[in-house]
C-alpha cells in the first residue's frame, strides 16, 4: 500500500488533518526504527552474558556455533532484511551494514578474545576481518529488502 493511500486512510478513519495523519506515520517509523536497534542490542548484549555467565570452557564450540554462527548472523540479516523491506533511514541504512559488522566483531572480541587475555595475561588486537563477515551477511540482508521494496513501489506504481 502506498505512503499516501495509508495516510489518506488513516486520517479519514481518525479524522485526522492531512499533517496530524502524516506526524502520526513518522512516529510510528520512528518506533520502528527504534525496535530495530533495541531488538539488536539486546540479543548481542545477551549472546556476551551467556558466554560469561552460563558457559563452560566445555561449552566453547557449542557457544560459537549458536551465537556467532547462527544467532547473530541471522539476527543481522532479518534486521537488516526489514530495514532495507521498509526503507528505514532512507539513504543512511547502508551505515547499518557497517554498524552490525562491528558488533559482530565486538562481539568475538568481547568473548574468546578477552577471555584469551584474560587467560595469558597479555593484550590482542581485535580480528578487524570480523567486520567484514558481518557487513556481507547486513548487505545481503539490505539488499534483499530493497528489492522487496522497488518491486512493491513498481506494484503500487503499476497500479496491480
Amino acid at each position: 500500500m502506498e505512503i499516501g493511500t495509508k495516510m489518506k486512510n488513516a486520517r479519514l478513519s481518525a479524522q485526522l488533518t492531512q499533517e496530524q495523519a502524516a506526524e502520526e506515520l513518522g512516529s510510528k517509523k520512528k518506533l520502528a526504527q527504534l525496535i530495530i536497534v533495541i531488538i539488536y542490542l539486546v540479543i548481542w548484549v545477551f549472546s556476551l552474558i551467556a558466554f560469561w555467565f552460563f558457559t563452560s570452557p566445555s561449552d566453547a564450540m557449542g557457544y560459537s556455533l549458536m551465537f556467532l554462527w547462527i544467532l547473530l548472523p541471522v539476527t543481522t540479516f532479518v534486521l537488516s532484511l526489514l530495514i532495507g523491506k521498509n526503507d528505514y533511514w532512507g539513504r543512511w541504512k547502508w551505515i547499518f551494514a557497517i554498524f552490525f559488522g562491528i558488533m559482530y566483531m565486538l562481539a568475538e572480541y568481547g568473548t574468546f578474545s578477552l577471555a584469551n587475555m584474560i587467560a595469558f595475561h597479555r593484550t590482542n588486537l581485535p580480528s578487524f576481518g570480523m567486520i567484514l563477515n558481518g557487513a556481507i551477511v547486513s548487505l545481503v540482508g539490505l539488499g534483499i529488502g530493497i528489492i522487496i521494496y522497488r518491486r512493491k513501489e513498481n506494484d503500487i506504481e503499476s497500479g496491480t
